[in-house]
């Protein structure tokens, strides 16, 4: 046993062994200098310099154990100390050695320390070739900090200059002085203003941090990864020129790029202080640095160099009160809102250390590697090297949030145009600043817009009506719920062209709008037909709208006529409107109508709800609905035996292809009764009745459908014809997309309905992306299953964009979110 005392654990180390003790056996507390080195290296005098300078300080001798439950250390006699050295390697013979070598030192440092009375520091020396050679040198947190390590370099660096002969004669501080300093601290006026310090700083922060699942400690989690990238000497000297820190403007530059990618005013970077406190702890070798959070409030109209000035001077009014231990800042703060009990989940590290000296002919290149902590996303290691301006940055990063869908080499990029950003046009507001180029815009543009597939460009919706129904006369095509009405395709076709000749002797032409004041019904379809037929635009307006917005609507569409149903005639209209019932105009000579709308008339004229201003009507030709349903059609096919559920008001856009889809493939819609949007229990009925097969949901109404399948079972027998269900309109919460799959189960052939998610401004006609949500059990959060389907699903959540050729300019978004 040692003669040397038993201490307690400093702060720092207490918040680590802590950490530690929730995952043993993880390499995420390890910490690797590493030195490649280029030149005439005596790798057997580099062997024994290395040794005497570690046998010269106490931190590497440092044991840890527990006692009911509390940790403490010591320190064994020099003569009890176990060799460090791996076995050297030599890959140069390798095909490609370079990627050997860097390979072995990922693994070299992902291979854990067993903490508990063990030696905490390991090296290695692996060659290249002939003239390179790599020395890792690797300890845990517990002991040293990166500062420490290089100090170590530095010393080394020396003893192999002077040769085996000589011992370098300055004294060593034992690593006591850590731990009799931070007991004066604890004990200090200083230690309640610094707590006070960090309760009052972080009063109102709001941390922002990526969704993590429980896989993300267990022992099983996905992992981590490194990607590296640099930023070359110039632009780095344009910083420096412009008056900004590169450390400052690289801070600001990730905070900029993650409060856009959480679309957050606020971002908290972990970000670690040397914290030594004066030249005696500054010589020790030991752990001292300290992470503590930094918060970047982000302004609308700030620039990088601003927020690089915000950075800066947070920065200095931390450094005044660097020493409480995270974990003491985390306990004085609180819990946060949501229960989080973190401030921060990425860390940014600035390395420049003083330089080390190497005998002339060698050339070293040094970094720090450290493994991304397991409750952190991402751990940013920016290395400036002496004399040399170019930027080496690492990226440690987390796979479960750092993968195909979220590349960290995007990160990269992004990073790199904000700094590239902040010289260039150092005025610009930081949020509003390119994270691409215009190559890489372009191709974005490109692939969200889809594909262009051909379609039917020279036909109008009522012309494919009018085929199905020449070819499927006797097929049913309406179903009214509330009547039990049938009527067949020939049937709808006679009476849509009796409403198009009548319209036509009062002068509807194409392009002229026609009101459709009108609820659902049996009617409603042929007049809609029949306005297409005439060559004119439908405008829906709703019966149940306020008589003001009903007159607005009528007097800014310009609507020379209005049809009804003739069951509420509507009143205050000006007299000059023309006021129909549909059921006057169904007489007279039933067959074919001559063409007189194409492609490029006017299909319909719907209006926006006003919610923001002032309602508009978006007018959407002919063509775009064609496209519009001709995708859908290609993506989720309809037949003879489909049946459509027309449930939404046809003043919103979302009608027209429940309207028309079946009209054009030949299938065929049942009406839900008036108002029986609003009660589950009565689309549930008419989803029996009728055998639905397809059917939408604005999510909001999605909700009470699916609450009602679940607390009452055995009404899912009478949802069982269902094979899709849409849903748009609304963001649609993840609880609900979880909600759909237990009660359906997992979507495969048979097995229940397709769950799709739509999203589309009124004016790229209804819809301009999709996602299809097949149950995906979560393969890229847990790592432990997988998706149940052949072939398997696409990872969510990377929205697929769909392969319609838009018209009109599209504004892409998904809205759904899988659950974390």
């Amino acid at each position: 046993m040692s003669t040397y005392r038993e201490t307690s654990l400093t702060s720092y180390q207490k918040d680590i062994w802590a950490a530690e003790s929730r995952a043993p056996g993880d390499p995420q507390f390890n910490v690797v200098q590493h030195e490649r080195l280029t030149g005439p290296v005596d790798t057997g005098a580099l062997h024994d310099a290395l040794t005497r300078t570690l046998l010269g300080h106490e931190a590497f001798r440092i044991r840890f154990g527990e006692r009911d439950g509390v940790p403490f250390q010591w320190s064994g006699d020099p003569g009890e100390w176990p060799g460090v050295w791996e076995p050297d390697e030599d890959l140069s013979g390798r095909e490609d050695p370079a990627a050997a070598v860097a390979a072995r030192l990922e693994e070299f440092l992902a291979e854990p320390f067993t903490v508990q009375d063990s030696p905490l520091v390991s090296a290695l020396l692996v060659r290249e070739s002939s003239a390179t050679v790599h020395l890792a040198l690797k300890a845990h947190h517990l002991v040293v900090d990166g500062w420490a390590l290089n100090t170590v370099s530095g010393q080394m660096w020396e003893a192999y200059a002077r040769g085996d002969a000589a011992e370098d004669s300055r004294p060593r501080l034992s690593h006591s002085v850590a731990v009799e300093a931070d007991a004066a601290y604890r004990a200090s006026a200083d230690r309640e203003r610094d707590l006070a310090f960090h309760r009052d700083a972080h009063r109102d922060t709001v941390p922002v941090l990526f969704p993590r699942s429980a896989g993300a400690e267990a022992p099983d989690s996905p992992g981590r990864a490194r990607y590296g990238f640099s930023v070359d000497a110039a632009l780095v000297d344009r910083i420096r020129e412009g008056g900004g820190s590169p450390f400052g403007v690289v801070a600001a530059a990730f905070a900029t790029y993650f409060a856009r990618v959480h679309r957050s005013e606020q971002i908290v970077l972990g970000v670690p202080f040397l914290n030594r406190q004066d030249e005696r702890t500054r010589s020790v070798v030991g752990q001292f640095a300290n992470s503590l959070p930094l918060r970047v409030d982000l302004r609308p109209d700030a620039s990088l160099p601003d927020l690089a000035e915000q950075v800066r001077t947070r920065t200095a009014e931390l450094r005044g009160h660097e020493r409480l231990a995270l974990g003491d800042v985390l306990r004085t703060v609180g819990e946060l809102p949501g229960g989080v009990r973190a401030l921060f989940d990425v860390t940014l590290s600035y390395v420049r250390f003083p330089a080390v000296a190497v005998p002339a002919g060698i050339t070293r290149v040094a970094s720090i590697m450290a493994p991304v902590h397991r409750q952190d996303a991402l751990a940013v290691t920016v290395h400036a090297d002496e004399g040399d301006g170019t930027l080496r940055i690492a990226l440690d990063h987390a796979l479960d949030v750092f993968d195909e869908d979220f590349p960290v080499a995007g990160v990269a990029e992004g990073i790199r145009r904000l700094l590239e950003g902040a010289v260039e046009a150092p005025e610009r507001p930081a949020l509003t600043l390119p994270l691409i180029g215009e190559e890489e815009r372009g191709e974005l543009a490109r692939a969200a817009r889809g594909p262009d597939v051909a379609h039917r460009t020279d036909r109008t919706l009522h012309e494919l009506f009018e085929e199905r129904a020449a070819v499927h006369p006797g097929r049913t095509a309406v179903v009214d719920e509330a009547t039990g009405k049938r009527i067949d395709f020939a049937t709808l076709d006679a009476r849509a062209n009796q409403i198009a000749r009548a319209l036509r002797a009062r002068g509807v032409g194409p392009d002229d709008r026609v009101a459709v004041l009108m609820r659902r019904g049996p009617d409603l379809p042929a007049a809609l037909l029949g306005v297409l037929k005439a060559g004119g635009a439908y405008v829906p307006v709703d019966p149940g709208y306020p008589q003001e917005r009903i007159s607005f609507l009528l007097e800014d569409s310009r609507a020379s006529v209005v049809l009804t149903s003739g069951e509420t005639p509507p009143s205050g209209l000006d007299p000059s409107v023309v006021v129909l019932t549909v059921r006057e105009l169904l007489r007279g000579p039933s067959g074919p109508v001559e063409p007189a709308a194409g492609p490029h008339h006017l299909a319909y004229v719907i209006y926006t709800s006003g919610s923001t201003g002032r309602p508009k009507g978006v007018m959407v030709e002919h063509r775009s609905v064609v496209n519009r349903l001709a995708w859908m059609q290609r993506r989720y096919p309809i037949g003879a035996d489909d049946v459509l559920l027309q449930k939404t008001p046809i003043s919103f856009d979302v009608s027209v292809w429940e309207l028309f889809w079946w009209a054009a493939e030949g299938a065929s819609v049942a009406l839900l009764p008036v108002d029986g949007e609003k009660d589950p229990r009565d689309i549930l009925r008419t989803v029996r009745s009728r055998r639905v097969t397809t059917l939408h949901f604005v999510p909001s109404m999605l909700g009470p459908f699916l609450d009602l399948l679940e607390e009452s079972p055995a009404l899912r027998a009478d949802a069982a014809s269902l094979r899709r269900v849409f849903c748009s309109g609304e963001a649609l919460p993840p609880a609900r997309v979880d909600q759909f799959h237990r009660v359906f189960g997992a979507y495969a052939a048979g097995s229940g309905p397709l769950l799709v998610n739509l999203y589309g401004p009124t004016e790229a006609t209804v819809d301009v992306s999709y996602q299809d949500l097949a149950r995906m059990v979560r393969v890229r959060r847990t790592g432990d299953e997988r998706c149940p389907h052949t072939p398997p699903c696409a990872p969510l959540p990377h929205p697929p964009l769909h392969d319609l050729h838009h018209l009109r300019e599209p504004h892409h978004r998904t809205t759904y979110a899988p659950p974390p």
